[in-house]
């Protein structure tokens, strides 16, 4: 080291002065001021200065621009039909949204391929923050194993916020006999494959929360798929099929009201608005526990300061108190998690029903 590589490096400047042509040296700490036409020298705090003017702008860019975001409408994608449990999720969450962000969030519902089709707008949507989707079990943890999906759930979407999860509830029509699930268990045992039970398509939540307990039960219960839990909670009614089960929401005043009788829920602990209603752990099967989770995704390339503040107001409206009491009456918990949460919890739930699939043989619906 100290050889001529060493030294600051020179720049050759060339001007006119003194009445000839000719340059002059310009190396650190010096400048050239053309009014005064010569060399001067700059002091090593302007330098300080001026450098750390350049190094801070990236981040007076980044902070103007989350304090501009949103100036205009929001889009909140939802894969589910208006109605449903996971829909109403969705646009209490927009309205909690709009709310912290003072800009409209538009709820636009695009059912298909179970939840696939949803994901597909959203990835090939701008990455400014405007499009929104509400993931869920079957777009990111389920699709990737059942469906020829043309999106990866990892690397072209950014988790932003868990938003709520809710559980299944598995009803039966009044008259059925075998009404709870050591009953169900016996008579399944005694008669494989003659139980019929409704579930919307063959990989949504409540189907592989049957699907596992059929594995951990070691039963042969048969899946009638139908497109949603209306008809199959209206079949269940009638008796044309004995079993339904449902995302919580679906089924809950239907079981309130007497037309269903419910059995079990999937969820850790009992639901306050049907406290009476064991859970799967609590009638020997503690690995079914299953929630339908709704989480907040946007397009990879996402700024981190628009992710972030998305991030912020989500979870303070999950501390909101109307909201809270009005996802209880659905049987839906508020669920906070910390950003450096959000992936892990994704890859879990994508490596656990992939086990799940596997070993029932699930196909795509």
């Amino acid at each position: 080291m100290g050889g001529e590589g060493d030294r600051p490096a020179a720049i050759r400047l060339p001007f006119s002065a003194r009445g000839g042509a000719g340059t002059r040296r310009l190396t650190l700490g010096t400048a050239y001021d053309q009014s005064r036409g010569r060399v001067v020298s700059v002091s090593r705090r302007s330098i300080i200065a001026a450098s750390g003017g350049v190094l801070a702008a990236p981040f007076v860019l980044s902070a103007a621009r989350a304090q501009a975001w949103p100036s205009r409408p929001l889009r909140l994608v939802i894969p589910f039909p208006p109605g449903g449990a996971q829909d109403n999720v969705g646009r209490l969450a927009a309205a909690k949204l709009q709310e912290r962000l003072g800009q409209q969030v538009i709820a636009d519902n695009r059912p298909g391929a179970s939840g696939a089709l949803a994901a597909d707008i959203v990835k090939n949507a701008p990455a400014d923050g405007y499009t929104v989707l509400l993931g869920n079990i079957s777009s990111h943890a389920v699709n990737p194993h059942t469906l020829k999906i043309t999106y990866d759930p990892f690397t072209d979407f950014t988790p932003v916020a868990m938003v709520g999860s809710q559980p299944n509830l598995l009803c039966a029509n009044p008259s059925f006999p075998h009404d709870t699930i050591a009953k169900l268990v016996a008579a399944a045992k005694a008669e494989p494959g003659k139980i019929h039970y409704g579930a919307s398509g063959t990989s949504t939540s409540p189907s592989l929360s049957m699907a596992l307990f059929k594995l951990r039960a070691g039963i042969d219960l048969t899946l009638a798929a139908y497109r949603g839990a209306a008809p199959a909670s209206t079949d269940a009614m009638a008796g044309h099929i004995p079993l339904v089960i449902a995302n919580y929401d679906s089924l809950r005043a239907l079981a309130q009201q007497g037309k269903l009788k419910p059995i079990a829920v999937t969820g850790a602990k009992r639901s306050p608005t049907l406290a009476d209603v064991p859970t799967f752990a609590e009638s020997g099967y503690p690995e079914i526990v299953v929630d339908a989770w709704a989480m907040l995704f946007v397009p990879t390339g996402t700024p981190a300061d628009i992710v972030a503040r998305m991030h912020g107001a989500m979870n303070a409206a999950l501390d909101d108190k109307d909201l809270v009491e009005r996802f209880e009456t659905m049987g839906v918990v508020a669920t906070k998690m910390k950003a450096e949460e959000l992936t892990p919890y994704v890859r879990a739930e994508h490596k656990r029903w992939g086990e799940v699939i596997r070993a029932a043989g699930i196909k795509a619906d």
